[in-house]
């Protein structure tokens, strides 16, 4: 009898360990892409179930930028993809930092309707822009000045939220031109859009990688330590599986294999070293973020930026 009972509590600490082992803890992390590959390192990550060996089943939601970092705080979201707008942020105090970065070029091209091909007949026209502050509002801004023009007086710019509701504003006419994320630029100019100015050309900003909240990173280490792990997994897997990303990419998004392999070439040329950018990368991204709001404090890099969990992972 008491063998019997022995090995039933065996039993059932075994069917717990396995149910412990197999357990998921749902994580959420948002951008405002829908159909960028700006975001295929990330999705990349989870097709690959690196967050899943991680003990992840992350979740990846669409949130337009401005009411990201407030689902961020709020706890609706536990992390954020959008690291540009999270150093906005963090200038103005909010408990914010980034944990890493992926790419580190604003990809990015401003696109316009068929009968604008230049900035002298774009001058007087609309602009259509993810949100006031945002990344692609930056590119936007930067391509228009390439162009010639100024942002504050030869255009009128209004915020219109996703990139494929930017793409509709600009099939109807709504707006003129617009940032547009890589691959979609490449189906456009097939559509007979052009492309006035690729911002990455002049524009090396961190773009995109995980953020999230200091609470976060104080209450639950642990998870922040497994999501940076299995983040810098994907990111180096985008970089050294090419034929698998791009398969991938084509099955996901849709794209034709010649589109998605123009693509890749743009995604690895942008990609950070490991999850780092530059200093005065960093920094110019900062000096932005405080004349975006006004912020007139010093602002340091470990004001913005934690990489304590990145060099961890990058040991193991």
């Amino acid at each position: 009898m008491r063998q019997g009972i022995l090995a039933l509590g065996v039993s059932i600490l075994w069917l717990l360990s396995v149910a412990s082992a197999g357990a998921q803890e749902k994580v959420i992390v948002s951008h405002t892409t829908r159909g960028s590959l700006s975001i295929g390192p990330l999705l990349y990550g989870i097709e690959r179930g690196f967050y899943r060996e991680e003990g992840i089943d992350l979740v990846y939601v669409s949130i337009r930028a401005d009411l990201g970092i407030k689902a961020l705080i709020s706890g609706d979201v536990d992390y954020l993809y959008s690291v540009g707008t999270i150093i906005r942020g963090a200038a103005l105090g909010i408990p914010v930092k980034t944990l890493s970065f992926d790419f580190a070029k604003v990809m990015h091209f401003l696109m316009s309707r068929p009968e604008i091909n230049s900035g002298a007949t774009l001058k007087g026209k609309k602009v259509g822009v993810s949100s006031f502050g945002a990344t692609g509002d930056l590119a936007a801004r930067v391509a228009l000045q390439q162009l010639g023009l100024d942002p504050t007086k030869d255009v009128t710019i209004v915020t219109l939220g996703a990139d494929t509701l930017r793409y509709a504003a600009l099939q109807s006419g709504t707006v003129h031109a617009t940032h547009i994320p890589i691959p979609l630029n490449i189906q456009m100019k097939k559509e007979g859009y052009n492309e006035l100015f690729y911002a990455g050309k002049v524009l090396q900003r961190p773009l995109t990688g995980l953020a999230t909240t200091t609470e976060k990173i104080r209450k639950n280490p642990q998870q922040v330590q497994r999501m940076v792990r299995a983040f810098l997994r994907a990111t180096r897997a985008l970089k050294g599986e090419r034929a698998g990303f791009i398969a991938f990419a084509q099955k996901k998004f849709g794209y034709s294999k010649e589109m998605t392999e123009e693509a890749y070439k743009v995604l690895v040329d942008a990609l950070s070293q490991d999850g780092i950018v530059d200093d005065s990368v960093l920094q110019a991204a900062i000096d932005e973020a405080k004349t975006v709001t006004s912020v007139t404090k010093p602002i340091s890099h470990a004001d913005v930026v934690d990489y304590s969990f990145l060099r961890t992972a990058m040991k193991k």
